[in-house]
């Protein structure tokens, strides 16, 4: 019996000394909305609008081609006719040309994403490392994120001045946004 107190004494001793010298300070922020403020992130938007652009044209090129094509088949069916071989050969024609479109969609929304990751790492690095810094000049062990990417917040209560945000973005050199 006095074994068990004195184990228990020395787990709730070894408990109370790590707590005391080993402080966890634990931080927040809300990435994405250092991430929207973030200069590079509006380029980011430009150049990605801009390249998704120039893929829709593309798009629309091969669709309109192969509406000619389509148009074509049916004016010339109604005007000759074919042998069977002729017309199964335009009829396979014209559905090569629409799996041309659907790869050529796929791959498209796959660059655009690629893309999108590209431009997106060097802010990220950026992001990171301004974290790191303000996480190690205000000696916080962890710094979490408040939300997840989808808005819904993770972080239900932390007190203010943990929440380094404002810090983040002064370290950013981005403008603090004025709360209405």
């Amino acid at each position: 019996m006095k074994n068990k107190t004195f184990f228990a004494f020395c787990c709730i001793s070894f408990l109370f000394s790590s707590a005391c010298f080993g402080q966890v300070k634990i931080g927040y922020t809300n990435i994405e909305l250092v991430l929207v403020y973030m200069p590079e992130s509006q380029n980011l938007e430009q150049t990605l609008n801009t390249y998704q652009k120039k893929l829709s044209e593309q798009l629309q090129v091969k669709e309109q081609y192969a509406k000619s094509r389509l148009e074509e088949y049916i004016t010339e069916k109604e005007k000759s006719e074919w042998s069977q071989l002729e017309q199964e050969q335009r009829e396979k024609e014209l559905m090569e040309l629409d799996q041309e479109i659907q790869k050529f969609a796929q791959e498209a929304e796959q660059k655009l994403l690629s893309k999108r990751e590209e431009l997106l790492a060097p802010i990220l690095e950026k992001l990171q490392n301004a974290i790191d810094k303000v996480a190690k000049e205000k000696g916080y062990t962890y710094i979490l994120n408040q939300t997840t990417s989808g808005g819904v917040s993770t972080i239900l209560y932390g007190p203010e001045e943990n929440d380094i945000t404002k810090v983040l973005m002064k370290e950013l050199g981005i403008p603090i946004p004025s709360s209405n």
